[in-house]
């Protein structure tokens, strides 16, 4: 069941034939499909995926806050999901195995309601849905290939702006600033998504900007604009800022920077 997400490099797909887990095509992740009622703490929550068996396997484990922003559906709110493919989905957080840099108390959350992540103290109960690897698709440690002016992420096989402009814009400004901008001599670039402006958060950083700082020099600790909707209507927009590393929504008329991207030929 495709579902296609407007500034995805590979649209969602989902396959849900088997009993009680969704096999994600693009990543190579299965998911458990439903999830309980029961919240836990972070130290919890690891635990219960350590020790789950589910559709005949037990290798289960808490998703990393980039894969766990991998199902986040942003065209829609209450809850931010294919709720075909994971239907009953509580609108609430769902903690990652991702903790803060320098902060041995706190780790990463996405919050399933609008569909954005956050960081809290692992003394919080969240509620839990667990991850295993289907498909090895690992990502290197080192996954930038850096240019004069663009950056290629291995993963993704996305390609990003190196460096950016030093004027704020409002959202559409940047639509239309990453639509006109030529790097390495070539155009075709957009304003990211909020999933993949997410990607590039470097959880790892104990101090701001959350970004790799060599593979993106002079990145303010600032706001930068995606091209997705809140709810996937025009009206609220979203925006992460790189000072935390979190995303959150805002009006469009608002002035923040922006870096583009486009997908690998």
């Amino acid at each position: 069941m495709p579902n296609s997400v407007p500034g995805l490099p590979n649209p969602q797909s989902f396959d849900v034939r088997a009993t009680g887990v969704v096999l994600d095509r693009v990543t190579g992740l299965m998911w458990q499909r439903v999830v309980g009622a029961q919240q836990f703490t972070f130290a919890d929550a690891k635990q219960h995926c350590t020790d789950l068996s589910l559709a005949g396997f037990d290798d289960w484990r808490l998703p990393s806050r980039l894969e766990l922003v991998s199902i986040v559906d942003n065209s829609r709110i209450q809850p931010a999901i294919n709720v075909a493919a994971f239907p009953d989905t509580p609108s609430d957080w769902f903690w990652t195995a991702t903790p803060v840099g320098g902060n041995a108390e706190a780790a990463w959350y996405v919050y399933f309601y609008f569909g954005y992540p956050q960081a809290e103290l692992v003394s919080n109960q969240f509620s839990v849905r667990c991850v295993r690897t289907a498909e090895s698709r690992t990502r290197a440690a080192t996954h930038y290939d850096v240019g004069s002016e663009t950056v290629r992420d291995r993963g993704t096989g996305l390609i990003w702006q190196r460096t950016i402009t030093q004027k704020p814009l409002s959202f559409e400004e940047a639509q239309t600033y990453c639509a006109a901008v030529e790097l390495d001599g070539r155009g075709g670039f957009r304003a990211p998504s909020l999933p993949e402006l997410l990607t590039l958060v470097d959880e790892r950083a104990v101090d701001a900007p959350k970004i790799d700082r060599e593979a993106f020099p002079d990145t303010p600790a600032e706001a930068f604009w995606s091209s997705s909707y809140f709810g996937g209507i025009a009206g609220q927009s979203w925006q992460v800022y790189f000072d935390r590393g979190n995303g959150l929504y805002g009006l469009p008329s608002s002035l923040f920077r922006v870096r583009c991207v486009k997908a690998s030929p």
